[in-house]
């Protein structure tokens, strides 16, 4: 799929320009990436050892059927060899499906973040 059919896949599922997926997008340094047919995650680490994960991402036509659970277990795995703990993420306030998500996960939310556009 091209960047135009992505987009237009994120806005149909109301995100919209909340985050620009690129699944050629390289892990930053010291990071990874795992990608399976239908979606892909990129994690690193930051300056406290935590395990932040950068970018989720499950077509839209691969959904509910698990593998953004197994993508952030390979993360999970992947973190705690590596002794990163704990393990964040960044939701948008407006991606209720993804706040859900993590949720079910067993993560809380902790802060709230806020960017000048």
């Amino acid at each position: 799929a091209g960047a135009g059919e992505r987009r237009a896949d994120r806005e149909a599922e109301g995100v919209g320009d909340l985050m620009p997926f690129n699944p050629n997008r390289e892990p930053p340094e010291g990071g990874v990436k795992f990608q399976i047919a239908g979606g892909y995650i990129i994690a690193g680490t930051d300056e406290d050892m935590c395990c932040v994960i950068h970018e989720l991402y499950v077509s839209p036509l691969e959904r509910r059927q698990g593998l953004a659970s197994q993508l952030v277990d390979l993360v999970r795995k992947w973190a705690k060899g590596e002794g990163l703990w704990p393990m964040i993420v960044e939701c948008s306030p407006k991606n209720e499906e993804g706040k859900a998500f993590y949720e079910a996960l067993g993560m809380r939310q902790v802060s709230i973040v806020y960017q000048e556009d």
